[in-house]
């Protein structure tokens, strides 16, 4: 239950004068008795700690063990209690009335006042002397004169609430005499907003003065008569699209009048006219009302079955799934979409893995297929989505909450889905709505975060890109999945570079011995001669290069080491021959594809290693080669 129609419920049922503010904090409200003016429950309204606290007097101690109960933490005493706000409505409900009772019957007093019976007296008869008697209210007959006063208090209770004017219209006298007080309490207000309201759907009124009201939960029959003409003049004009400022009451019960269906051919027009009325009037003299209507335009889609997807009503619903819709129905979007909603989900940085880097289209189709083997993975009883991502989870939702609607109505749905994965549906055995979706689990973002680190470890030693990564613990199957799906793409690739050709192999070195004599043929002899000394020195390099490490000169790594342990190696380079500029260069060109960005920049012409790769070179360059 939430705090809204937690306190629509307590102002029905307590009045709105048992409700205050504590030590003016508008988060803090205090529920007390009209009678004995004691506290019986404290509601804290801040989002990040919702709380329910009441008075249960000593009954308080055999609750507090209960599931949804606990010891009070906004008020230290004994006799109070801790109300889950995720119990059922019904059993917050039953709460909040036995906490009232508890503080009412604090005050509860004998009564000394008697009835007596005082008989005509003789005061010179010593005999009669009074004794006190019960009175016999049972053969007690009414007579003619107090019917008579009854039946015109009634009248003259009419005449208080509806104005004695001397020109009623007959339609709002009808709309009076229509209201049926036999009606069930808990339904009466609803029941008869709504017939009333039907009555009068089509009136129209051209009253030339303006009466205040202030009512909450307003209807028809709290209207007296000026009242009730100076809300249908106001009506008359928004049915013909002119928006005057008026009490915000009246237009509450415009509001009402719309969410049950009155005074609109259909359901779809009376849509319209919500959105009109929320961009043309409550944006413009209320922003509390827009935001119910916003709240209610979402119930009033849902109620009678709207498409939603014409309407920006769940736009922050969908926004909030999509990620979850996109990583379980990854076929209905593309690759980038699929693999950014993953990224998100995650606390790895894996925009840093160096075929990411060299190539970014390329990895996104790789890290798709890798999450495809891991869905595919559900079919074995391994579902990682559901494990460690997000769980479904149904939760009871009460529309038009906080309005005057009659629940009598039948909506035109019990289902309704907005997006793949929320959706709403109505249960007619319990008569209530549940609206079904996925919630995040605790954690998500470090567990995809190891994830997507041995994707991106996997990577590295199956593309031979960059230094390898220490392992982090996943499931094997898991693991076994993104081995998988790196083989799927390494055969896509090879596919796609080496297309199958037709070669006839007995003329292939015929072919070879041909190419060669041709090229020799138009050589010159110094062309030759350099042919051959370059080749050499390749072979020397490649000799020499074997010996240095990660491809570095001796020079370079010496440099490597000295700005690792903090030291300058201006002078050392200097000593050697060496410029700054060209070996720091040297260092970062061979270094990129060991680390997939520069190790070392120059700040006020000093070189200076950059902090986030510390890590990773002192475990290449003072820790041994790995």
């Amino acid at each position: 239950m939430n705090t809204d129609e937690l306190l629509s419920y307590a102002i029905r049922h307590f009045g709105r004068n048992s409700i205050s503010k504590v030590n003016n904090n508008a988060n803090i409200i205090a529920f007390s008795s009209p009678i004995t003016k004691k506290w019986f429950a404290i509601l804290n309204l801040d989002p990040k700690s919702k709380k329910l606290n009441l008075n249960c007097g000593e009954f308080s101690e055999t609750i507090k063990d209960l599931p949804g109960f606990s010891t009070a933490s906004l008020v230290k005493d004994d006799n109070w209690v801790e109300v889950s706000l995720l119990l059922s409505e019904q059993k917050i409900k039953q709460a909040l009335e036995y906490a009232f009772k508890v503080v009412l019957m604090t005050n509860k007093k004998n009564n000394p006042e008697k009835l007596i019976y005082i008989p005509d007296a003789n005061q010179n008869d010593e005999k009669n002397v009074y004794h006190e008697q019960k009175l016999d209210f049972k053969n007690w007959k009414k007579s003619s004169r107090f019917v008579e006063r009854k039946n015109k208090f009634t009248e003259d209770k009419i005449d208080l609430n509806f104005e004695e004017t001397q020109s009623v219209p007959k339609e709002i006298k009808e709309m009076i005499k229509s209201y049926q007080y036999s009606l069930n309490g808990a339904i009466r207000r609803e029941q008869n907003f709504y017939s009333q309201g039907k009555l009068m759907a089509d009136y129209e009124d051209d009253y030339d003065r303006k009466q205040s009201f202030l009512r909450y939960y307003p209807t028809y029959h709290d209207l007296t008569v000026g009242q009730a003409r100076t809300y249908f003049t106001w009506r008359t004009k928004i049915r013909h699209n002119i928006y005057e400022k008026n009490s915000d009451l009246y237009a509450y019960i415009y509001l009402y009048e719309l969410l049950n269906g009155i005074g609109v051919k259909n359901s779809q027009e009376g849509l319209e006219r919500l959105i009109s009325f929320n961009k043309n009037y409550a944006q413009k003299f209320s922003s509390e009302m827009g935001a119910y209507i916003e709240r209610w335009i979402r119930d009033y889609l849902i109620f009678y079955n709207i498409d939603s997807k014409t309407y920006d009503s769940f736009i922050k619903e969908r926004d909030k799934d999509k990620k979850y819709e996109q990583l379980l129905y990854p076929q209905n979007f593309s690759e980038h979409e699929v693999v950014t909603s993953l990224i998100r989900l995650s606390n790895y940085k894996i925009t840093n893995c160096p075929l990411y880097k060299k190539d970014e289209e390329k990895f996104e189709h790789l890290l798709a297929l890798i999450w495809q083997q891991i869905l595919d993975l559900r079919q074995d009883g391994f579902d990682f989505f559901t494990n460690y991502i997000a769980y479904k989870n149904q939760m009871t939702v009460q529309l038009f909450a906080a309005a005057v609607f009659n629940h009598n109505l039948i909506s035109k749905t019990n289902s309704y889905e907005v997006d793949q994965i929320r959706k709403y549906f109505y249960d007619e055995e319990k008569k209530t709505w549940y609206c079904e979706s996925y919630w995040g689990l605790a954690g998500q973002k470090s567990i995809v975060g190891n994830l997507l680190h041995e994707v991106d470890r996997e990577v590295r030693q199956s593309f031979h890109l960059g230094r390898n990564l220490k392992p982090r613990k996943i499931e094997k199957h898991y693991l076994q999945a993104i081995k998988d799906g790196i083989k799927e793409y390494q055969i896509e690739e090879q596919k796609l570079n080496h297309p199958e050709l037709e070669i006839n192999l007995s003329q292939l070195s015929m072919i070879r011995e041909d190419a060669a004599d041709t090229r020799d043929s138009l050589l010159t002899e110094e062309e030759l001669k350099a042919e051959q000394e370059e080749k050499t020195q390749v072979e020397e390099n490649s000799v020499d290069n074997v010996k240095k490490d990660y491809g570095l000169s001796k020079e370079e790594v010496t440099t490597v080491i000295m700005l690792l342990n903090g030291e300058d190696p201006k002078k050392y380079l200097k000593e050697n021959h060496l410029m700054a500029a060209i070996v720091i260069d040297n260092i970062n060109e061979k270094m990129f594809d060991e680390i997939g960005d520069n190790v070392v920049e120059f700040i006020d012409d000093a070189p200076i290693l950059i902090e986030d790769y510390r890590e990773e070179l002192e475990d290449m360059f003072l820790k041994g080669n790995s």
